[in-house]
């Protein structure tokens, strides 16, 4: 699912088209995942609304554009000519789909990613994946109260939530969940995972650790340690299109580091949550190792030699302690790092303030360094897309925005509204951009919350 909020998470910057001095009569394109291209309104906009999981076009879409309105056709494709000039603000609404507003829209082509409401239940086109690991029968048991453990998984998109991240392993059957195998003190069993893994080319491993048990039952004071990884690199897994017999080979002697996180010093009343660091593998995703938590800062990772032309990544988190739906969070995202000795969070983005809202009007406080912002107004405390009932990206200097309610009315009852800032580097056109390929320009995004009753 493509959230609003995953809209921040995904926009980016395209090159730059200009318009002739007769207007920008640019041509109608389809930005996917959405997004600005063609800089300079002037008496034409092609507005297209699409499916925000999918690309699709939505058909039947009512479109406003500053006060021209119209309705999509069935390539999903609305063109709004007459007196337009310069930035405008952009709404589409669609019967099973939250509001999709652009504040400061500047460009000739512009494409909004609508989130579905209710989620789609569709799962995300995936595949089961088993093997084993080569080797696992010679690894010695663990001493008394340890296990030894590998917990294989697959390398993730570099788009942070995305919903094929996060695929539940296959059905065990038994207390051991498929995608681990497990060695005790008192025995062995054998090494056949199974995970279900998301589509394209993927790397398949294995993450080994020690677990110190504590001699208890419990979980939650186990002492985990990393102490190597298994791999089957760049695996072409297609849809529904099962793969067996996949051995993941243990990573050479020396060919892993110890990662070192430094969290720097977070926004005031938010303290670090965790980090988690990554190898970037290029085509094939990221291969993530499990979070760290201060004040734990180290981890083992395969060293970069392990895979050519990789770079690391660290994703950290600091939030407030708020557990009803309204903490302030901040995010940091650090790529193309060549060293794991020190994997620096740096300058964090602070999170919007001053969130106000009477349902017809909502402001904030800009946030100084963020190349733009995004409301979005849900229905339910716990937010997410699922509830989403329109969310506003403002492309411009705005601080209070009038919203459309005339066009596309707020629910009743108790709703959240979220600001969110993000930080795209100074390279960032905000008439020029398109949503899918923010990530390899995202660097810090922040977001509070407020209820409206």
């Amino acid at each position: 699912m493509r959230s609003n909020l995953a809209w921040s998470l995904t926009l980016a910057l395209l090159a730059a088209a200009c318009g002739g001095d007769d207007g920008n009569n640019a041509s109608p394109e389809v930005i996917p995942g959405g997004g600005v291209h063609d800089p300079g309104i002037d008496g034409l906009v092609n507005v297209y609304a699409i499916d925000g999981d999918t690309d699709a076009p939505i058909a039947g879409a009512t479109v406003r554009v500053g006060t021209i309105e119209g309705t999509t056709d069935a390539t999903g494709l609305f063109v709004a000519k007459g007196d337009l000039t310069g930035p405008q603000t952009i709404a589409v609404k669609a019967t099973g789909y939250a509001t999709g507003v652009y504040v400061g829209a500047d460009g000739a082509n512009v494409t909004a990613a609508l989130d579905r409401t209710p989620a789609s239940t569709t799962a995300p086109p995936q595949a089961e994946i088993s093997g084993t690991v080569a080797g696992w029968d010679a690894i010695p048991l663990p001493p008394a109260d340890h296990l030894t453990a590998a917990l294989v998984t697959y390398s993730q998109s570099r788009e942070l939530g995305a919903n094929d991240n996060d695929l539940a392993p296959p059905p065990s059957g038994s207390q051991v969940p498929s995608n681990v195998c497990v060695k005790s003190s008192q025995a062995s069993l054998p090494c056949a995972w199974r995970i279900n893994a998301r589509v394209g080319t993927v790397a398949v491993f294995a993450i080994m650790a020690d677990v110190d048990t504590k001699g208890t039952a419990a979980q939650d004071d186990d002492v985990v340690t990393v102490t190597g990884f298994a791999t089957a690199p760049n695996l072409v897994i297609a849809a529904n299109q099962a793969q067996s017999n996949v051995t993941l080979t243990p990573l050479a002697a020396g060919s892993t580091t110890t990662a070192s996180v430094s969290f720097g010093t977070p926004p005031a009343g938010l303290t670090p949550t965790l980090a988690i660091a990554g190898v970037d593998l290029g085509a094939a995703g990221v291969l993530r190792v499990p979070p760290l938590a201060p004040p734990t800062t180290t981890t083992v990772v395969p060293s970069l030699s392990a895979f050519a032309g990789s770079s690391y990544e660290l994703v950290a988190l600091a939030r407030e302690s708020a557990t009803d739906g309204t903490a302030a969070e901040t995010i940091v995202l650090r790529r193309g790092l060549s060293s794991a000795a020190s994997l620096a969070a740096g300058d964090w983005l602070a999170p919007p303030t001053g969130l106000s809202s009477d349902r017809s009007n909502a402001s904030f406080a800009r946030v100084t360094g963020a190349s733009a912002h995004v409301m979005e107004f849900d229905t339910s405390s716990g937010g997410g897309s699922a509830n989403r009932a329109m969310s506003v990206v403002v492309l411009d200097d705005s601080a209070t925005v009038t919203l459309p309610t005339d066009f596309a009315p707020l629910p009743t009852g108790s709703l959240t509204y979220k600001v969110s800032a993000f930080d795209a580097g100074a390279a960032f056109d905000p008439r020029d951009f398109a949503i899918d390929d923010l990530q390899d320009q995202l660097v810090r995004l922040s977001s509070e919350t407020i209820k409206l009753n």
